[in-house]
């Protein structure tokens, strides 16, 4: 089985397995994590559909989320990923993440994102990566701003109020 795996300095970025489950529930159902979430906070049947639903999309090569986990320790941090969206009848590629909150504010998510964005260009030859965030989310504002996307616009998702960036790649 060929699993897609994605290193950068401190992270290894892999496929969700169903070994995940306890690491998930420490982001997808603390509230303080998913305060910016159009999904919401999960339960643990939600959290196995979850697991579910990332292995369907390894079946696009390069999308979906996937586990970030430190390198030396092996230690769960949270979940990235690139996704096909239609947004706004415009075809877009755009990137998530979310950390636990003990791993929050130590520049990993600046890290994933950098290495989402080499895989897009490097390996996906994508031109550009979208970033779908609620403007109150001010930490991920910071994190995308500071890679380089700008904004662009301000669209609904799912129901929710959110500003779109870009980044030409």
């Amino acid at each position: 089985m060929n699993k897609f795996e994605l290193h950068t300095p401190r992270l290894k970025i892999r496929e969700i397995s169903n070994q995940d489950q306890d690491n998930l529930t420490r982001v997808l159902a603390d509230p303080q994590v998913m305060l910016y979430s159009t999904v919401g906070v999960h339960n643990r049947e939600q959290i196995q559909a979850y697991i579910e639903n990332c292995q369907q999309q390894y079946q696009v090569p390069g999308y979906g989320t996937r586990a970030i986990v430190d390198k030396v320790t092996n230690e769960f941090i949270g979940i990235c990923g690139l996704h096909k969206e239609n947004l706004d009848d415009r075809a877009l590629s755009h990137l998530n993440y979310r950390l636990a909150v003990k791993h929050q504010g130590k520049g990993y998510a600046s890290e994933a994102v950098n290495g989402l964005l080499t895989m897009a260009k490097d390996t996906l030859n994508l031109d550009c990566v979208s970033a779908l965030i609620e403007p109150e989310n001010r930490a991920s504002v910071n994190v995308v701003t500071r890679q380089g996307f700008a904004y662009r616009n301000t669209t609904s998702f799912r129901g929710f109020k959110v500003d779109v960036y870009q980044i030409e790649i």
